[in-house]
C-alpha cells in the first residue's frame, strides 16, 4: 500500500494513471496520461529499485539506454525516465491496439497474405535497425510487438537485449522464450545476429498460421522439434513466394 501511495504522489507531478495493464514481483507497468502533452496517453513501466536484484536493475538501466538509441517508425518510442523514491520510471510510446501475440490468438481465420507481409516487413526494418546498432534483441516473438490504431507494427521490450562491439563478436547466455529460440541457444553454443533472425522467422509462420511453428506437448519434445526443424507446411491459401 505504501508502495502505491508513493507512486501516486509521483503521478500527480507528471502523470495521471488510468489503469494497471500488466507487472510482476519488482514492477508494474501502468497507461498513464500527461500533465504536460494533454490528450496524449503512454505506458509508465515503475520498478521498485529497493527490491530489485542487481541482475534486474541492469536489465532496467539497459533497456533506458537502448531505447535511447533507437528512434525508428517501428520500434516502440521512448519519451523518458527518470528515479522517484527508489522507483525507476521508464515511459514508452502506447499502442492501443495491443500485443500481436493477442490479436493473432483471438483470430478465427487465416490473415491475408498482404497483411502478412506489411507487419513482416515492418518488424525486419525494425530488426535491421536494432542490428545496424550492433544489438541482439533475444527475445523477438509476437508478445513483444505491438499493434497501433493505425494498423502497423512495432517492436519493443529491449530488456534483455545485448550489445555486441563488433558484427563478428558470439553472445553465450542462454536467453528469450522456447517457441523462438534458435537451436545455438537451446544447445548452448555461441550465437549473433542469425538467431534473431531465425525468431523473426517463427514470427512469420505465426501471423501466416495462427499457430507457433514448432509445438510439443513437454520442453524435450520441442527441442527435439527446433533442433530438427520439424514444422508443418504453410497453408496452401498463401502464395509460393511466401510459402
Amino acid at each position: 500500500m505504501a508502495s502505491h501511495a508513493i507512486f501516486e504522489e509521483l503521478s500527480l507531478e507528471r502523470y495521471n494513471i488510468v489503469r494497471r495493464i500488466g507487472g510482476g514481483t519488482h514492477g508494474s507497468a501502468y497507461l498513464v496520461n500527461s500533465q504536460k502533452d494533454v490528450g496524449s496517453q503512454y505506458v509508465l513501466k515503475k520498478i521498485f529499485l529497493q527490491n530489485a536484484t542487481e541482475l534486474e536493475r541492469n536489465l532496467a538501466e539497459r533497456e533506458v539506454q537502448l531505447l535511447r538509441r533507437l528512434s525508428h517508425p517501428f520500434i516502440l518510442g521512448y519519451i523518458e525516465s527518470f528515479t522517484y523514491r527508489n522507483h525507476l520510471c521508464i515511459v514508452t510510446e502506447y499502442c492501443e491496439a495491443g500485443e500481436l501475440y493477442t490479436y493473432l490468438k483471438a483470430r478465427k481465420k487465416l490473415l491475408p497474405e498482404a497483411q502478412v507481409l506489411e507487419w513482416f516487413t515492418q518488424i525486419a526494418l525494425a530488426v535491421k535497425k536494432v542490428h545496424d546498432n550492433k544489438i541482439l534483441h533475444r527475445d523477438l516473438k509476437t508478445q513483444n510487438v505491438f499493434l497501433t490504431k493505425s494498423g502497423d507494427v512495432k517492436l519493443g521490450d529491449f530488456g534483455i537485449a545485448r550489445t555486441l562491439r563488433d558484427p563478428a563478436e558470439m553472445a553465450m547466455t542462454i536467453v528469450g522464450t522456447p517457441y523462438y529460440m534458435s537451436p545455438e541457444i537451446i544447445e548452448g553454443r555461441p550465437y549473433d545476429f542469425k538467431s534473431d533472425i531465425w525468431s523473426l522467422g517463427c514470427i512469420l509462420y505465426e501471423m501466416a498460421t495462427l499457430q507457433h511453428p514448432f509445438q510439443a506437448s513437454d520442453m524435450s519434445g520441442l527441442v527435439t522439434k527446433v533442433l530438427r526443424g520439424q514444422i508443418v507446411p504453410l497453408p496452401d491459401h498463401y502464395s509460393e513466394g511466401l510459402r
